[in-house]
């Protein structure tokens, strides 16, 4: 299916729910299921959790776009600089905000009336180190993205090419600073004023401002937009006033559009390919197992586990695959890159991680 055909499916999907509440940020994923669930007539309840450390504009641009789009807005507040698995910002800080975020969603919109909560997580984000993604499957919110198969990159053509405005810059602020570094409130201030001063002389879509002991590494969607003495001049002049001890330059655009299969993970055999993928994270093997035998499912059967050695053994479109509790998956049998990456696409909604 082409990215059109994936956004008709979700729209079938929605029209089997007269009404739908929403975890809105207006960011791509959010803005396109608002859209989809209108125009898939249904009653849409968009909900937009601020926990205080979003970029500056995030509550006004979802206001605004929420009533263009034409759909009922509710706000949550939550200041979580006074959460203290937050502050502390340990590895599990996302799972810690994905509950809170969640459990307060699914209450409000109860309250409310809406008993179906969706959110915009899309097959991509199962390939990515999100751990806050466990709490999507204890809320039981569901995600339209992920049954109609759709990418990352396809929810970006399609807004594009459709000339539908989302935000960029939806990212919690906490995320810019080191893991196991302390959040405060200066510090999460001074990256949105040094974001907003990068993006105003760029005029880059994306700036992101990751901080690690003092030292600022700016990330930008288009490398291009700064590379002028003048503005770097002013650049390095703005964060140094704003008391950071040195400025880099990541060469890495952040605008990543990553393809699920890449080429360096097909190993070619005789006749045909042999998926190999890492996901950077572990993979919860009983949890797994236990979700492939809940019911029948399509395309994907003789499934037995080996607990003791760590893997899944299974059959995907009768290709035998494997599932490892490192975070591993083989795929044998390929034709080719779009033949593997539709097996990849079958079986990621089911594997668990691990925290």
């Amino acid at each position: 299916m082409n990215a059109n055909q994936k956004t008709e499916k979700v729209k079938e999907i929605l029209k089997n729910h007269e009404k739908v509440a929403l975890a809105f940020s207006g960011g791509a994923d959010s803005i396109l299921l608002a859209y989809l669930a209108k125009e898939a007539g249904c009653d849409v309840l968009a909900i937009t959790y601020d926990n205080q450390i979003f970029p500056s504009g995030f509550i006004e641009f979802a206001k605004r776009r929420t009533s263009e789009i034409g759909i009922k807005h509710e706000i949550i507040e939550n200041n979580f600089l006074m959460v203290d698995d937050v502050v502390e910002n340990t590895p599990q800080r996302c799972l810690v905000c994905r509950k809170l975020m969640y459990g307060a969603i699914k209450q409000r919109a109860i309250e409310q009336g809406y008993e179906i909560i969706i959110d915009g997580n899309n097959i991509t984000d199962l390939t990515h180190d999100r751990p806050g993604m466990l709490m999507k499957y204890a809320f039981e919110i569901e995600s339209p993205f992920i049954e109609a198969e759709l990418e990352t990159y396809e929810i970006h053509q399609f807004l594009e090419e459709n000339n539908i405005e989302y935000s960029k810059t939806t990212t919690c602020l906490a995320t810019r600073v080191k893991t196991n570094e302390i959040v405060t409130m200066d510090k999460v201030n001074r990256i949105d004023h040094c974001e907003e001063f990068i993006k105003n002389i760029t005029n880059s879509d994306v700036v992101k401002l990751r901080e690690e002991k003092n030292v600022a590494t700016i990330e930008l969607s288009d490398l291009d937009t700064i590379l002028d003495e003048e503005k770097i001049d002013s650049i390095v002049n703005e964060l140094k006033l704003a008391q950071y001890d040195k400025i880099l330059l990541s060469l890495e655009s952040n605008a990543s559009e990553e393809d699920l299969v890449e080429d360096d993970e097909l190993e070619k055999g005789e006749v045909n390919f042999t998926l190999r993928k890492k996901l950077p994270f572990g993979i919860n093997i009983l949890e797994t197992d236990k979700i492939l035998k809940s019911e029948e499912k399509e395309h994907i059967n003789n499934i037995e586990t080996i607990e003791d050695i760590g893997y899944i053994k299974l059959n995907i479109d009768k290709k035998e695959s494997k599932i490892f509790r490192d975070g591993r998956i083989s795929i044998e049998n390929n034709q080719n890159k779009d033949d593997a990456k539709e097996s990849l696409v079958k079986i990621l909604p089911f594997i668990r991680r691990t925290v």
